[in-house]
């Protein structure tokens, strides 16, 4: 199904090149290094350390044909060389397509055929994951109809099965081993605009696997929730909850739920925003082995908000954010956050960014939910004399707490996490 809504774009621009058409036509190329140490949190090992250099190249055609129809195509090209003492250095290439979309708009509604990014809300559960080099997309079809204050999306999806390069000693080496064929998504995300800047989310999506998945075969979960947001004076603030029940798997039932609640006050002295976030999720002790209690979403883009090396996902999880951004000059911005990160349950899994790979897995014996304080500074700087070249720099520490060194034979060191990244957009 997916080769053929990426056929119908192809097929709709290649017969209508004769035709009358408004043509733009932008480009991005990102070239970033990044570096991380000690993650697993034992200084006397080697094999958690390692660097990483990428180049990305996105090339955005958008057409406009009249009469409300519209084509969109965004190849990509990718370049990743990786080293760790663990997989050595090796090097990664792929080409291929990250969107391409037929479009027909029609009054307020809207119909869109093809691969496509979906991103909603805060994308705690829907989001592109731009900042990977291999960013999230999807294959199917989205209906969107957008008034003065209303909004709605429905959509019918499968993730697009572009490699993820991750490195790996299995064969083939940095081949994601995982295909998404057999994965759906179906949803509805709707917006009710109160104010301007104001209002309120409500959403249904439905993450299914067949029995020919690779994982998780039977799986069959509905996520629903709402979420709430504001701006004015100076003050911002959301709050979102949202629950799961189904299936996680044959013969196991899903109930889960999580909560986030975040404000800010900016000063017009330096656009400084200054911020508070609680983030929390209660997590699976483990006592019922028919029931999965930890919520879960693999299309989020926690790597934004739960700290920016990763060790947490919105699951088995408190975290307390304190933030601020301050841009002293045009163009500059420095943003800085600290985490203050604890386990909801001792025996549960601690979770990773990605909410099914464990940090440490749990057991009864565990006692101790200290997870740590991760510190992430960051600069942007976007230059006047060369516009569309920005500049960002990040440097990541987790201090670890009593339930690492519970976990890890008593080993509590420091992980660190690093990058640069030069991105010109034309």
């Amino acid at each position: 199904m997916n080769k053929l809504l990426l056929l119908l774009p192809l097929a709709l621009c290649l017969s209508s090149v004769s035709y009358a058409a408004q043509w733009t036509t932008s480009a991005d190329l990102r070239e970033r290094y990044q570096s991380f140490n000690n993650f697993d949190f034992n200084s006397a090992a080697i094999d958690k350390k390692g660097w990483e250099f990428d180049s990305r190249l996105y090339i955005k055609t958008k057409g406009d044909f009249g009469n409300g129809v519209s084509v969109l195509f965004q190849p990509q090209a990718i370049s990743i060389q990786n080293n760790s003492p663990a997989n050595g250095t090796q090097n990664f290439s792929q080409a291929d397509l990250l969107q391409a979309y037929l479009q027909y708009n029609i009054s307020d509604f809207s119909l869109r055929l093809g691969r496509q990014q979906l991103v909603y809300g805060d994308q705690r559960l829907l989001g592109h994951l731009g900042w990977k080099d291999v960013a999230r997309t999807f294959d199917g079809v989205k209906g969107m109809y957008k008034s003065e204050s209303i909004k709605l999306d429905v959509f019918a999806v499968h993730p697009a099965d572009i490699v993820s390069m991750t490195p790996s000693t299995a064969v083939p080496q940095g081949k994601s081993l995982v295909t998404w064929e057999d994965r759906t998504l179906i949803g509805a995300y709707g917006t009710y605009t109160i104010a301007p800047k104001s209002g309120i989310d409500a959403y249904f999506i439905n993450w299914s696997h067949n029995q020919h998945a690779a994982v998780g075969k039977g799986r069959n979960v509905n996520t629903f929730g709402t979420r709430l947001f504001g701006k004015g004076n100076g003050f911002d603030a959301v709050a979102e909850a949202v629950f799961q029940n189904g299936t996680w798997k044959t013969g196991v039932s899903q109930s889960a739920s999580a909560y986030a609640v975040k404000a800010g006050y900016t000063l017009n002295t330096w656009k400084t925003r200054f911020g508070i976030e609680y983030d929390y999720s209660p997590g699976d002790n483990k006592g019922d082995p028919n029931t999965h209690k930890n919520f879960v979403f693999p299309f989020h883009t926690n790597h934004a908000h739960y700290g920016e090396m990763d060790f947490f996902s919105w699951a088995n999880m408190k975290d307390l954010r304190l933030s601020v951004k301050t841009t002293p000059s045009k163009g500059l911005t420095f943003l800085g956050n600290v985490h203050f990160l604890s386990l909801d349950k001792a025996t549960g899994d601690w979770l990773n960014v990605v909410g099914t790979g464990s940090v440490f897995a749990g057991s009864p014996t565990y006692k101790e939910t200290k997870a740590g304080t991760e510190i992430d500074l960051k600069v942007v700087y976007k230059l006047a004399a060369m516009k569309g070249l920005k500049l960002v720099a990040q440097y990541g520490i987790f201090n670890p707490g009593a339930a690492v060194a519970e976990r890890n034979g008593g080993k509590a060191d420091s992980a660190t996490f690093a990058y640069a990244i030069a991105q010109y957009a034309f």
